[in-house]
């Protein structure tokens, strides 16, 4: 049970998703009015929460595996996350003063950002490369979402089209990849292919194939340099 206290910022940030969505369905359903800075107001008020929530000290001056070896936290894993909390609330900021240029369907984009926060997080403080591997699809599904949201861009939907089908290939490229790695080294945790790698003098050319094409997959599905276009 322990255990649990060094993933509450995680369990915090869905219960948040169902609360948004509670919330919406309970205004849809009443008389009460809630208009776009009521939502971001309560956005802030939880990544206040969450930032709270982050800063907490916990025993974590050295590195600690949970849930059977597929979560992994230390003191350089609560930085980011805490780092990431202030970026986000930045980011809450610009929205506002975005909302004013154009008219963002609220509730759909907290969720949706929300969600891609939590997987960001998730893949952060995951051990194992599946796992790794299943929250940055969760990723892109919400940037598909994010960029055809505005149904009147022709220009929105069509780029939304296009990175889906080009990022569906580039999941079966990173799946490939991934079996590659477990039928070289048989393991998918990450401490465990470090030290397995490490150890390794020579290099297999399947190894070094598979490596380069996660490398590969990953940099194109986040979008960094130099696939960010």
């Amino acid at each position: 049970m322990y255990s649990i206290f060094y993933i509450k910022l995680e369990i915090f940030l869905l219960f948040f998703i169902c609360y948004i969505i509670f919330l919406h369905l309970c205004v849809k359903f009443s008389k009460l009015q809630l208009n776009f800075l009521d939502y971001i107001y309560v956005s802030m008020l939880f990544l206040y929460l969450l930032l709270r929530c982050s800063l907490e000290d916990l025993d974590c001056s050295s590195t600690v595996y949970l849930f059977n070896n597929h979560i992994i936290f230390n003191n350089t894993i609560q930085l980011l996350k805490t780092c990431m909390v202030l970026f986000f609330f930045a980011y809450l900021i610009i929205v506002c003063n975005f909302n004013n240029i154009i008219k963002l369907p609220i509730v759909e984009y907290l969720v949706l950002i929300f969600l891609c926060f939590f997987s960001l997080i998730m893949i952060i403080i995951s051990n194992h490369l599946f796992v790794i591997f299943l929250f940055l699809e969760i990723v892109n599904i919400c940037l598909y979402c994010l960029i055809g949201l505005n149904k009147e861009s022709n220009k929105g939907i069509e780029a939304a089209f296009k990175y889906f089908m080009q990022s569906s290939f580039i999941t079966i490229m990173g799946f490939f990849s991934v079996s590659l790695i477990y039928l070289y080294t048989g393991t998918l945790f990450l401490n465990e292919l470090a030290i397995l790698l490490n150890n390794e003098s020579n290099f297999s050319f399947l190894l070094d194939f598979s490596l380069y094409i996660l490398f590969f997959v990953i940099f194109f599905k986040l979008g960094l340099f130099p696939l960010h276009s």
